[in-house]
């Protein structure tokens, strides 16, 4: 499944990660979390199926505040590349998207976990993103999963369809987005582990 691949290349990451690759993986997930969270909040129907879907809508606010903690200047955030951010112009599309940004959430503690014997005073300060939901991170997948769920049981033929292919662009376009990061990071981990 492609979410475990991008799963697998984030924990790969973390064994070998300075802070400058935490930077760079923080600047990644702003430009790929910045186009889609300002969708998401044009989105009006969303908040009917998803409660809170507001409260979740402000991880790129976290990546941010960790970014400016890690030196960048707050000024300097408009200049990250970002992607094209997607059409969710309609509610099935927003929830796949939505999807892949709540997903991305559970790696967060796993990542911290593997980044912190390397990484431990840059954590201190900048790992809000990775810690946004803090204990209830599975807690919180779990309400999105059932109100998604929920509103699939009660929705017309085909929905459930649009929301998977939807979440699988989102997926696809995550991998895309990380995959030269990532790619970088395991050749990291290659040689640290020849070199061992």
């Amino acid at each position: 499944m492609l979410q475990d691949r991008v799963e697998r290349e984030l924990a790969a990451f973390g064994a070998a990660a300075s802070w400058l690759d935490y930077r760079l993986y923080l600047c990644r997930m702003y430009g790929f979390l910045a186009p889609i969270e300002r969708a998401l909040a044009d989105s009006p129907d969303l908040a009917q199926v998803i409660e809170d879907a507001g409260a979740r809508n402000t991880k790129a606010a976290l990546l941010a505040h960790d970014l400016a903690s890690l030196g960048v200047d707050r000024g300097h955030l408009g200049q990250i590349p970002r992607i094209a951010p997607p059409l969710l112009d309609e509610l099935p599309e927003a929830l796949g998207w939505m999807y892949v940004v709540e997903s991305s959430t559970l790696d967060g503690e796993t990542l911290a976990r593997r980044l912190s014997p390397r990484l431990l005073s840059e954590l201190d300060g900048a790992a809000a993103y990775l810690h946004c939901y803090g204990h209830e991170v599975h807690a919180r997948w779990r309400d999105f999963t059932a109100a998604l769920e929920a509103y699939v049981d009660r929705a017309d033929a085909g929905v459930c369809d649009r929301i998977v292919l939807a979440a699988t662009d989102g997926l696809i376009r995550l991998h895309r987005w990380l995959a030269a990061f990532a790619s970088s990071a395991l050749t990291q981990v290659r040689a640290s582990r020849i070199h061992a």
